[in-house]
């Protein structure tokens, strides 16, 4: 009898955990949110502006990132090769050429040495008075786009001799990853904290410029950021060249040159001759619109009706991509992966190249394009990360009621951070934030802050719970029960405000509300903590007994630190801040009842009911190599 080998696995045929899902869909879900929403509806804001400056800015600065962003999958493309045809040292100098000049673009429009803006006033137009009008073309953002696309080509270029080599595998590139993305996460977290509460730093008055160091440290997590991802995913590209190479030249080369660079570019190019060509046909101004007959195309813009046939084709190119990769999905994997890897990156960088101009009203434009660009980032490289690698248990296992309620509560976890994220930033296309309200500064309103933080909590505890794919003890539900009930009444109280000072106004005189429904949550968070430190102690977890401790620790001198500041002159008081900081020493705890052992006792206990309650089994399903009771 003939032995044959089975046929290998494909991809979309192994198994996938949940938790893994959910992180992948999440990718997917910003890039639908920004690529099908946010775009159409800038194009849309930008094309019926009183005058098409925004326009031809925003053309220009996305054609050229999408050129730029193309001639590195080129160089992927040639580099990467066997037997690549061109050293890489030539593209190393290129990439510095166009870096360095970028960086000398972006200095000097950014000093004042030469305008910001061209043509100027007093230039008037270029090459004819019906072609490119005033303020056309944005310096920083040409040198922005320039500095990226250097730097880009540049670390594509000088990691290629290592990947190719087969050194890149190896432990000293999970550490450089380590580190890069660590501290792109670190550095967004710590900016956002200072920008929220203390954005004086970044800048002093309303009136006074933007202090440069907060859009300098951006950029260096931004670079963090795209190096950490360009390191992990080429040796990856390199290893499973056949699936990675022809997605890489589909989207770089095909798609964002062909399909976006040049259409955008073209447009820049001819809008105003079409402009003016139209006004002189269009009498009623059903097409164009302009509010100054003697100049024209200069105060000319299209009308909501045009505007409106413009976001249509936007939008229907957008769904039909979105379309595309999902048939695909099934069949070229990691051609869809490829691809979503380029519209994360594009659509990050593209929140910043467009949103490089300062008013009065728009002081934050730059710093939060750069910081939605930066957290953009990091989540291509976790969901790149997680279409090649998984992270939990796989095997066959009914979800069950929790189960599903755990996976459509993660979903909806996810759904409100991303309003939460995508709230921060204040662009002239958006009035006030996407969904929720956020002023920074003392007595601001920080409600995104804190959607973003207790929404991105609550999404890496349901995350854990689902990677562990084990029951939770009866202590440890306890646990975590009494620590949500705490988290809520804080909540609550934060929500209701402190108007009296407990400790400084006469204690029980001045006693309000949320001084009540504070001090009860406290004695929650006590009795949690308590729980925990219990458990994990049962359990011989002496790391998880620290980790505890320290929480707890670093949380109270927070809190007594923030505090203290009402009493400084001036005071300074954020209750919120307080309040933060009481939480906080509920993270180990919170940590421990995902994650966290259980005692020998518990353990045994719990296998006990699953073998009782699955006839022998322990819980899994059996398999087509068990015996049936009836073979039995």
């Amino acid at each position: 009898m003939a032995v044959t080998a089975a046929a290998p696995l494909r991809e979309h045929e192994k198994p996938m955990s949940w938790a893994r899902a959910i992180v992948i869909a999440t990718g997917f879900f910003f890039i639908a949110a920004i690529l099908i929403g946010q775009i159409p509806s800038y194009v849309f804001t930008v094309s019926t502006l009183a005058t098409l400056t925004s326009f031809e800015q925003g053309f220009l600065a996305l054609g050229l990132l999408s050129l730029g962003m193309g001639l590195v999958a080129l160089e992927i493309s040639f580099l990467y090769d066997p037997k690549p045809l061109i050293p890489w040292p030539l593209f190393a100098l290129a990439g510095l050429g166009i870096g360095a000049v970028g960086a000398i673009v972006l200095f000097l429009a950014s000093t004042g040495t030469v305008p910001q803006f061209l043509p100027t006033a007093q230039d008037g137009y270029y090459i004819t008075s019906f072609w490119f009008q005033p303020n056309s073309i944005d310096l920083i953002s040409v040198g922005l786009v320039a500095l990226l696309t250097g730097l880009g080509m540049f670390f594509v270029a000088i990691l290629n001799p290592w990947v190719l080599s087969g050194r890149a595998m190896g432990p000293a590139r999970d550490l450089l990853v380590r580190v890069c993305i660590t501290a792109a996460i670190g550095i967004t977290a710590l900016y956002l904290f200072l920008f929220t509460f203390a954005p004086k730093i970044f800048q002093p008055g309303p009136k006074d410029p933007p202090n440069p160091f907060g859009n300098v440290l951006l950029f260096i997590g931004l670079g963090f950021a795209l190096l950490g991802l360009i390191i992990w995913l080429l040796p990856v590209m390199t290893h499973n060249r056949q699936q990675f190479m022809p997605g890489v030249y589909l989207s770089g080369v095909v798609g964002l040159i062909g399909l976006v660079a040049i259409p955008l570019l073209l447009a820049w190019f001819f809008v105003y001759p079409l402009v003016y060509g139209i006004h002189q046909i269009d009498t009623n101004q059903f097409w164009v619109q302009c509010s100054q007959a003697k100049r024209i195309p200069e105060s000319c813009t299209f009308s909501p009706f045009t505007g409106y046939i413009i976001c249509a084709a936007v939008f229907g190119g957008a769904f039909t991509l979105m379309l595309v990769a999902h048939y695909f999905w099934s069949t070229r994997r990691n051609t869809v992966v490829i691809g979503g890897t380029f519209a994360l990156v594009w659509l990050g960088l593209a929140a910043s190249v467009v949103h490089t101009a300062t008013t009065a009203d728009l002081a934050t434009q730059v710093s939060t394009g750069l910081l939605t660009a930066l957290s953009i980032s990091i989540l291509a490289f976790i969901y790149t990360w997680a279409t090649q690698r998984e992270f939990a248990p796989t095997r066959a296992q009914a979800l069950g009621c929790v189960g599903q309620w755990l996976v459509l509560g993660t979903l909806l976890l996810v759904l409100l951070f991303g309003y939460g994220l995508l709230s921060v930033p204040k662009f002239f296309e958006l009035e006030s934030g996407l969904a929720f309200f956020y002023v920074p500064g003392v007595g601001g309103l920080h409600d995104a802050f804190w959607v973003l933080l207790l929404m991105g909590g609550l999404t890496l505890w349901q995350l854990a719970l689902l990677m562990r794919s084990r029951p939770m003890s009866d202590l440890r539900k306890f646990a975590f029960w009494t620590l949500l009930f705490a988290v809520t009444l804080m909540l609550i109280a934060g929500i209701q405000g402190f108007h009296h000072d407990f400790f400084a106004e006469g204690g029980l005189a001045v006693v309000e509300a949320s001084h009540v429904l504070m001090f009860v949550g406290m004695i929650f968070a006590v009795v949690g903590i308590g729980a925990c430190l219990i458990g994990s102690l049962r359990a011989g977890a002496g790391r998880w007994t620290l980790w505890i401790v320290i929480s707890v620790l670093v949380g109270i001198a927070f809190a007594a630190v923030i505090y203290s500041l009402s009493y400084a002159s001036p005071p300074i008081n954020y209750p919120e801040l307080v309040i933060f900081g009481i939480a906080f020493t509920m993270t180990g705890a919170f940590a421990y009842t995902a994650l966290g052992p259980d005692s020998r006792e518990e353990a045994v206990a719990r296998a006990n009911g699953a073998v009782a309650a699955n006839g022998g089994n322990g819980g899994v399903p059996a398999t087509n190599g068990g015996a049936t009771p009836a073979a039995q």
